[in-house]
């Protein structure tokens, strides 16, 4: 037999392009356009309804950057129609069919404000309901394509003031149609059989068979009369949809869903109407297919939609009561899991499981983070500590240079809690249930020989959308469906119901997973990150003070004020927020946040401190940090150490207290540090430490986004002209870094001990990466990073690929090198990104580097992204072992507060075991007046500790993270303390009933 196969197939995909698509609608009506330009920010319909429109030309241009456009639609629906077919509108708004997420948008309403649809690129319908006379209003969001293709183009367009007022978009049609419901079934026959085809064998019987037969549909398909035509067109077709799918295909769970960036290449005030759209679609499959289910999650997403969308929520709640909508993740907002600080991720969960408990009477136990930047070691801990059993993401998939060897498997945390993790081998979370994403699936999953199933997530994503009808109906048409692997319509926790009865001993992967790309977001947009840190300190210090102010002094605690704060926080701790990978506008707003809560946080530690303190002219000083004998008192300053700060003949610097004695050279770097409790040089001789070192920063793709490795090899040579001048106790050196300027300013700490450092760059760069280098005489194989609740070791070598590439890394709040007997902790109050390598002298290894990235100047999608004056601080203190590193870390990023009032205050809580801290004090969120203490082991070795209250108490209790009894946990009514036991990096909450 012969067949002309390009033929063949170029023949079937023009029919399907050109005859069957368009044949689909039976008729149109062209409708009475008129419009109205917002000009601004958006106004909500009732202001729309009663605006002046005027006569809109279809083929007209229409919105500028970020403005709205009302659209007001009228005309009438033949009333021959009726009973002929579905009515809908359909809309071109001048969209195109890539990147759906990414461009013009519009929603439907009725005259009465009653939300129908959304409108976007590939779901460009509505249904109409009556015939007769029709009139419908249209917001259309004239959403600039910042993405364009993802080509990585400077662009204007991410700031309203630069953005421009020309219009972006060309409306093409608002028409009425008729659409054929048989014909419409012919295509979703044909076009899941061709799609299937071109997933298989050139040689397979099924791929000929299912050719053979689409080529017979073109031959009996009459376009002149389609209606006529169409039965036997789906005859032909019968045979090949109803061939059943091997016994042994793979199950594909196809989880309906939307992932919506809640900022991203758009504000967060667009995400508002963003998720309106997308559950007025789900809504609208839900009202046609019995079958079908959603999942989406993002709490503060709901409560944006339960503030200005009111009717539309209603309607979301019915569905979430039948099961048809269900709210996923328990989660504020899809997160960061890396920078993100340990107590931010708790009440990431707290705010987000309380807002599902009392929105809709739900909660999930699965955690749903599919596009976050890699996963902290502590997550596993964190995760099972909230109620969690599964959780999924798909995001490492994405890495550069090793795939992670397991889709389904329990992932060990660095305490040793384990939960069930899927990463979905579709290596996607928003499929379209094509054929080619069910293959990559079934290709790809690897448990295969002891699993059945995979998660796929589908719906159009990133900027929202969610599923499709024709989605569905190829989903459908797929249920059993040879050369394809099966669909089934479930939800994530029906996948984890069936994975635990197949896989009674999953394979297991221990520690961080570290996504082998994006890693400049540890750096990109440092304001973004500095107030993350600072907020996070900030509600930290708020909520210590407002609790010991609640049970010393009798003091309202600020419940309300602090959830305002906690979830401004949360939400700009959002993945691609903090990661700095957003437009400037959303960063700006992000700064904003973070100023507000500042303010937040302020008063109420200042209303606090005076309630405790009382009036008076007493100086004193509040110990926010948990470490040391002085931790969570008020009392009178410590002195000053003495220390001596002389300038050198040569140029340089040398400051000197009884622990330290460090010298700098005439370029301000540090040429000696040594620690003079062990009479140890700390440096490496001839190497010196604290250079700024400039590099270009051109990495191939995802500017904001990706550090490369080939950065190393581009330095940009600096000057050595640099100022070295003593003033007071402080060494200052000034000098140029390319088109920039550096100040560093050196001094010694209270107590001596440390060597503190703040860094001010006015930041003048593009495409280039600034990094401080400290090379110190310590031979180490591994160094330490602080991440939430505890810290990981990481390889100084590259054996593996796997070491190699992760030549970027994430700290939160210090890094520490050891031999045995004595470290170096360089400790940071504003940056997280870091690198470690070995120092190399004559060809031996003699120390190891430890260097922080402290600027990045990407074009995209920021053009403007940190150009500006940035300040860091850091420290370096000489310490025995990795406990030191967490004093340092708390001393430098929770410093004391100076205050005067008229009395001294006692810590209200103590720990006896110094690798135990206690992380939170605050009281119980359901406004019992209970205290809760949250305490975490250290330094990774099992602890004994007791737990002391300096007020009367009358029990106490361990709780889990959302502060939740634990069955089994028995009441502590002791007098002389609560008793813990404690494993390596174990979190413990307790709860303890005061009898004030």
């Amino acid at each position: 037999m012969h067949v002309n196969h390009t033929q063949q197939h170029a023949r079937i995909a023009r029919f399907l392009r050109d005859v069957l698509d368009p044949a689909r609608i039976l008729d149109r009506v062209a409708l009475d356009t008129e419009h109205w330009a917002v000009g601004g920010e958006p106004v909500p319909f009732s202001a729309a309804r009663e605006a002046a429109y005027s006569p809109f030309v279809v083929g007209s241009p229409w919105g500028s950057a970020w403005d709205t456009v009302w659209f007001r639609i009228r005309g009438t629906v033949p009333a021959s129609w009726q009973g002929s077919g579905a009515i809908e509108l359909l809309v071109d708004l001048g969209y195109t069919d890539r990147l759906p997420g990414f461009q013009a948008e519009g929603t439907v309403y009725t005259t009465d404000g009653h939300i129908v649809k959304g409108l976007e690129p590939l779901n460009r319908h509505a249904p109409v309901t009556t015939t007769g006379a029709i009139e419908y209003y249209i917001e259309a969001a004239a959403n600039p394509n910042i993405a364009d293709g993802f080509q990585f183009r400077a662009t204007t367009l991410g700031r309203k003031e630069t953005a421009g007022d020309a219009p972006l978009y060309v409306a093409r049609s608002f028409d009425v149609v008729l659409r054929d419901h048989a014909l419409s079934a012919l295509w979703w026959d044909a076009t899941t059989l061709f799609d299937l085809a071109q997933q298989l064998p050139d040689e397979s019987v099924r791929r000929a068979r299912i050719l053979e037969s689409l080529s017979r549909v073109v031959d009996v398909f009459d376009a002149s009369n389609p209606r006529g035509g169409v039965d036997a067109a789906r005859a032909v077709l019968a045979p090949e949809l109803v061939a059943p799918a091997a016994a042994s295909a793979h199950t594909a769970i196809a989880v309906g869903h939307a992932h919506l960036d809640s900022a991203w290449l758009w504000p967060t005030r667009e995400t508002v109407r963003k998720f309106a759209r997308t559950l007025s679609n789900v809504l609208d499959l839900i009202n046609e297919y019995e079958d079908f289910r959603f999942v989406a999650s993002s709490a503060q997403q709901y409560a944006w939609v339960e503030e200005n969308y009111p009717e539309l929520f209603a309607r979301v709640k019915r569905a979430v009561a039948a099961g048809r909508i269900v709210p996923i993740g328990n989660m504020w907002v899809e997160s960061d899991a890396t920078m993100i600080g340990g107590e931010s991720m708790i009440r990431q969960f707290a705010q987000g499981t309380r807002y599902f408990a009392n929105a809709f009477g739900v909660t999930s136990n699965i955690v749903w983070l599919p596009d976050s930047f890699g996963f902290s070691g502590a997550l596993p801990q964190i995760f099972r500590g909230v109620g969690a059993t599964g959780f999924v993401t798909q995001k490492l998939s994405w890495g550069d240079t090793n795939r992670m060897p397991h889709h389904t498997f329990a992932w060990e945390g660095i305490d040793g809690t384990r939960i069930l993790t899927h990463f979905p081998p579709v290596d996607s979370y928003m499929s379209d249930l094509g054929a080619a994403d069910l293959a990559r699936a079934e290709r790809q999953f690897a448990e295969k020989s002891i699993s059945s199933q995979s998660i796929v997530p589908f719906g159009w994503g990133d900027g929202g959308g969610g599923p499709t009808r024709d989605m569905i109906e190829g989903g459908r048409r797929k249920s059993t469906l040879e050369g394809s692997p099966k669909v089934v319509f479930g939800t994530p926790a029906e996948f984890f119901e069936t994975v635990r009865r197949e896989l009674v001993d999953p394979p297991v992967w221990s520690g961080e997973m570290y996504l082998e790309l994006h890693r400049g977001v540890f750096t990109t947009q440092v304001r973004t990150k500095q107030g993350n840190r600072r907020s996070e300190a900030l509600l930290h210090e708020a909520e210590l003070w407002a609790a010991t102010a609640a049970v010393r002094a009798g003091a309202a605690y600020p419940h309300a004020e602090l959830d305002v704060a906690w979830q401004l926080t949360l939400l700009n701790q959002f993945h691609d927020i903090l990661p700095g990978t957003a437009i400037g506008w959303v960063h700006e707003e992000a700064e904003r946040a973070h100023a507000r809560v500042a303010s937040i946080a302020h008063g109420i530690i200042e209303s606090s401190l005076r309630a405790l303190t009382g009036d008076g002219d007493r100086e004193l000083v509040a110990h926010p940090t948990p470490r040391g004998p002085r931790g969570f008192s008020i009392i009178e300053p410590d002195p000053r150490a003495p220390v001596e700060v002389m300038s050198e003949p040569d140029g340089g610097a040398t400051l000197r207290s009884e622990q330290l004695l460090v010298r700098l050279n005439a370029n301000g770097e540090i040429t000696s540090l040594i620690d003079r409790e062990q009479g140890r040089e700390l440096l490496v001789p001839g190497v010196p430490a604290a250079a700024l070192q400039l590099f270009h920063d051109r990495p191939s793709q995802w500017d904001a986004w990706d550090i490369e490795e080939h950065y190393r090899r581009t330095p940009i040579a600096l000057d050595d002209d640099a100022t070295v001048d003593v003033v007071g106790t402080t060494v200052e050196v000034d000098r140029v870094v390319g088109d920039s300027r550096a100040s560093l300013r050196w001094s010694l700490s209270g107590d001596g001990s440390s060597l503190e450092l703040d860094i001010t760059v006015d930041w003048r760069e593009d495409e280039k990466l600034l990094k401080i280098a400290f090379p110190v005489g310590l031979l180490a194989d591994r160094t330490a990073a602080e991440t939430q609740f505890g810290h990981v070791w990481r390889s100084v070598h590259t054996n593996t690929s796997w070491e190699a590439a992760r030549y970027e890394s994430v700290a939160h709040r210090w890094v520490y090198v050891e031999e045995p007997g004595q470290g170096i902790v360089i400790a940071n109050a504003s940056s997280y990104g870091w690198d470690t390598k070995r120092v190399v002298v004559d060809g031996r290894g003699v120390g190891t580097q430890l260097r922080a990235t402290l600027l990045r100047a990407p074009r995209f999608p920021d053009p403007l992204a940190d150009r500006a004056e940035q300040r860091f601080r850091l420290s370096l203190r000489p310490v025995t072992h990795v406990g030191g590193a967490v004093a340092e870390g708390y001393r430098l990023s929770r410093p004391v507060r100076p205050l005067r009032g008229a009395s001294s205050v006692e810590p209200l809580v103590q720990v006896s075991e110094g690798s135990v801290v206690v992380e939170t004090l605050k009281l119980a969120d359901d406004g019992s007046g209970d205290l809760i203490v949250r305490l975490y082991e250290s330094e990774g070795r099992a602890s004994s500790a007791t737990l002391t209250v300096d007020v009367p108490w009358e029990s106490a209790r361990r709780v889990d993270l959302l502060e939740r009894d634990i069955e089994g946990e028995a009441v502590i009514r002791s007098r002389a303390g609560v008793p813990l036991s404690v494993r390596p990096f174990e979190i413990v909450t307790v709860r303890i009933l005061t009898a004030c």
